[in-house]
């Protein structure tokens, strides 16, 4: 069950259990990554609203927090459409961060 999205989307996410059981849970394989790379993209959304923003703290949490989502779907039993896109969105994680090192880079230079 899910939550719907808070009406404020500059609000700190929140993480709610709303229906927990201590027994496995069977879901269909392209759902589960499905969905893991839906939180992927939402959370390169809101990486760019915090460099948009220049709330630097924040850009970190947002790579983290990206990274550690893109490591869960990497031990994901994937399909060949899971496979492609997990590289895709490792490769263009890979460039982002690559590109905000660079900036990072620039914006110390300009101290």
């Amino acid at each position: 069950m899910t939550l719907p999205a808070p009406a404020d989307t500059r609000a700190r996410p929140q993480l709610r259990v709303v229906h927990g059981t201590n027994q496995p849970v069977a879901l269909g394989g392209a759902a589960n990554w499905r969905r893991v790379a839906s939180a992927v993209i939402a959370s390169t959304h809101d990486l760019s609203q915090h460099l948009q923003e220049k709330r630097w703290l924040r850009v970190d949490a947002a790579l983290r927090e990206r990274r550690d989502l893109l490591d869960w779907f990497a031990r994901l039993p994937l399909d060949f459409e899971g496979r492609r896109c997990l590289k895709s969105l490792c490769q263009a994680a890979e460039e982002s961060e690559r590109a905000i090192a660079a900036m990072m880079g620039e914006q110390r230079n300009h101290q």
